[in-house]
């Protein structure tokens, strides 16, 4: 994980984590050279993730194309987080709170 917050948002720092996207083995097999899937490390702003108040957040959206499209959409959703828009997910029930 990078040691630098990809974003700050309303007094949390957004890590996105981007992984190669395990897709399910099916005959005949249809192998996308390349997707990804992505989740979210947030944290008080200025605190280490490290130190136990961060928590990571997956995202359950279907598999990206590309490095950058998955980067963005986890620091969109870490958005929607914070904002409490995401139904049964609040960094408040996280146990994050400034």
């Amino acid at each position: 994980m990078d040691t630098h917050p990809a974003a700050t948002y309303k007094g949390y720092d957004l890590y996105p984590l981007v992984y190669r996207h395990a897709a399910a083995r099916v005959w005949p097999e249809p192998r996308p050279d390349r997707s990804f899937d992505a989740a979210v490390v947030i944290c008080l702003a200025g605190q280490s993730p490290e130190d136990g108040q961060a928590r990571t957040f997956r995202l359950q959206a279907a598999p990206w194309d590309n490095v950058g499209g998955a980067r963005r959409g986890a620091l969109r959703y870490a958005e929607d987080i914070i904002n409490g828009t995401v139904p049964g997910v609040s960094v408040a029930l996280a146990g994050l709170q400034g």
